[in-house]
């Protein structure tokens, strides 16, 4: 069913280092480097201490046998949201239906500044006329999912979408690709829990994704992460104008190519996640920021301002075993984080890209204000300047 949103290579044998001449002392390996050039008979490589590779592949029960996801269940929501955790125990066929939708965006609304988008909606609706960030999508690893693209006839282009979750040509970018008035639909594993960005690789792929075509699907484990009391959808872009005063700005293509983008915003916008569009969370609480940084072209030095990353499983790869208490953490373009910090005094924590000038000059700013009693024990200031 359509469910509507809420508000690797095989291994190969480690070839044995030379000796030196009889005379000369081997250099001595340490126990874990000797571990790291184990190998199998078979030719895959096995490190001490992992799993071997054919064991992160779920078993997969035939397509033939598996139910449709429960009318109940919610897999898609727009930004800043995100779908619940499904609850499954077992795998089960996601439908997911989107609509293409070419529009306008108030990239920067303390300025007026209006900029031509195309992106992804549910179908349907109508109140959505930017679609930029798509949608995010949820499912669990071992699910089917059934996607379907519709081109409305009344837009210009044609599109698709690349999933980075789907094993497959292209991501599914080629079989969902879509003229104006047409409808495709794929059905596709779900391999690997993470968070993955999805974007649009029809024709000129840079701007395809530069207008606005891009989102994230989460993969959840078999084993769900442990519940948090918050979690919020996040995707880092760059927009590239022919300018940025008031009114309807244009892209320019030659930017693109330059990595000289006018816009480094969160989740499409300019004060999107700032101010009265600020998340809220009390003090002792937890959030868990699913965040992607669709670039196009820059890689992303994600930090909160006045606080720390709790938690961090790089590259959003959930079979990982997090960081903890980073600072920074470096998303690349096309990738993905989860991250999640902990309201321990009362604050406006600030999220930023730590490449400053996109933050400040160019709109990569975020906020979560921190409500609650202080705690002189973490944090108080103890002589007013003067």
């Amino acid at each position: 069913m359509s469910h509507h949103p809420q508000a690797t290579s095989p291994g190969t044998l480690a070839r044995r280092p030379r000796m030196r001449s009889e005379g000369h002392r081997a250099p001595l390996v340490s126990t874990a480097l000797a571990g790291m050039l184990l190998v199998t008979l078979t030719g895959s490589g096995t490190v001490l201490g992992a799993s071997p590779r054919e064991d992160v592949i779920p078993d997969l029960v035939p397509k033939a046998e598996l139910p449709l996801a429960p009318e109940s269940e919610v897999n898609v929501a727009y930004a800043p949201n995100v779908p619940p955790a499904s609850g499954r125990t077992e795998p089960a066929i996601v439908e997911v239906a989107f609509d293409v939708v070419e529009g306008v965006a108030n990239i920067d609304p303390a300025n007026s500044v209006q900029y031509r988008t195309w992106g992804y909606r549910v179908p349907g609706d109508e109140q959505v006329i930017s679609g930029s960030p798509g949608p995010m999508i949820r499912a669990r690893v071992g699910d089917v999912l059934r996607f379907t693209i519709t081109n409305p006839a009344t837009n210009t282009m044609p599109h698709n979408v690349d999933f980075h979750a789907v094993t497959g040509q292209g991501g599914g970018a080629a079989d969902t690709s879509v003229a104006p008035g047409q409808t495709a639909t794929i059905e596709a594993r779900l391999l690997y829990p993470g968070f993955f960005m999805y974007h649009c690789a029809f024709g000129d792929v840079p701007l395809h994704i530069s207008q606005g075509m891009y989102g994230g699907i989460l993969v959840d484990p078999a084993d769900p992460l442990p519940q948090v009391d918050h979690e919020l959808y996040m995707v880092q872009s760059e927009i590239y104008t022919t300018g940025t005063d008031t009114g309807l700005v244009d892209t320019d293509r030659q930017a693109i190519t330059d990595e000289q983008p006018n816009y480094v915003v969160f989740n499409g916008a300019k004060g999107a996640l700032t101010e009265e569009n600020a998340p809220h969370m009390q003090v002792g609480e937890r959030m868990r920021i699913y965040f992607i940084n669709a670039g196009l072209n820059l890689d992303s030095n994600f930090h909160p301002i006045g606080s720390h990353w709790d938690v961090v499983y790089q590259e959003a790869a959930l079979l990982n075993p997090p960081l903890r208490g980073s600072q920074t953490t470096l998303v690349p373009a096309g990738g993905g984080t989860v991250v999640e910090l902990v309201g321990r005094v009362p604050s406006t924590i600030v999220l930023v890209d730590h490449a400053l000038a996109r933050a400040f000059d160019k709109g990569a700013i975020g906020q979560i204000v921190v409500e609650g009693d202080p705690d002189p024990v973490i944090f108080e200031a103890t002589q007013a300047a003067g």
